[in-house]
């Protein structure tokens, strides 16, 4: 049987309505921006399933907004350890904002994790060259650290520094720095290193952990204990509990190495 113009007219208005996109109100919008602002809140006061929740909710009213699906992909990652949804999160923001460095440089971070360096290091590239991109030392630190892993030291240090050049602050890169030095056997380099760590970020119980573990290796006992005695101040709270044990055990560990008669 033949289809009249006027029947085919119908079918195509009939697929045209069935492929129709629910586009969210001015209301959902602002709906959605809320729960994405609650979630954020959530997340930096540690309450990870209430930010989850906001996130869903976020994504509910307007399932096209970038920003939410990003932060639902970090969360996924960082505290859920769920990999694999976290990657389609990270994607799809993608997908609705091809230019989002910061979703880009967040699923490189994933792929890092994974051991997906090729990956990871086309991610950063792309967001370093985006000259709009508003926090390169983050994608140059974790550059450096995936050239780390593929064994390229050089390339390592190169994009390190330029991280700290960036932002002279960063405490990561820091860290980052004395461990490819110490990686490739240059102790009095890993030293420098962790000394810029401590200068740089001196709240940070770590960087004097590290400073100390460093010293010993160096025969240098007493700056060694003064840097566990550092650490063991800084390290405040139950999140740093075991920090702050493993201090005191490498400090007691020194003996009377070191310490005023």
């Amino acid at each position: 049987m033949l289809r009249t113009p006027t029947a085919l007219l119908v079918l195509a208005a009939a697929a045209l309505l069935g492929s129709c996109v629910h586009i969210p109100t001015e209301k959902e919008r602002q709906g959605a921006e809320a729960h994405y602002d609650l979630g954020i809140n959530a997340q930096n006061a540690g309450d990870v399933r209430s930010a989850l929740k906001e996130f869903e909710e976020s994504l509910k009213l307007d399932p096209d907004f970038a920003e939410a699906h990003n932060a639902m992909a970090v969360l996924l990652h960082l505290s859920f350890d769920k990999k694999d949804d976290a990657e389609k999160h990270y994607k799809q923001a993608l997908e609705i904002r091809p230019a989002f460095s910061e979703a880009k440089v967040n699923l490189g971070n994933l792929y890092l994790d994974q051991g997906r360096l090729d990956e990871a290091i086309a991610l950063y590239e792309q967001a370093l060259n985006d000259m709009l991109y508003a926090t390169p030392y983050i994608a140059e630190a974790n550059l450096g650290w995936a050239y780390f892993k593929k064994g390229n030291s050089t390339q390592a240090i190169e994009h390190l520094r330029a991280s700290v050049t960036h932002n002279p602050q960063f405490c990561l890169a820091y860290k980052d720095l004395g461990l490819v030095q110490d990686g490739r056997g240059d102790l009095a380099a890993a030293c420098t290193e962790f000394t810029r760590f401590v200068q740089a970020c001196p709240k940070v119980a770590e960087a004097h952990q590290l400073l100390g573990s460093c010293q010993v290796r160096q025969g240098r006992a007493s700056e060694a204990r003064a840097s566990f005695d550092a650490c063991v101040e800084n390290a405040t709270g139950a999140p740093q509990q075991r920090m702050r044990e493993q201090c005191i055990r490498l400090r007691d560990g020194l003996g009377g190495q070191g310490s005023r008669p």
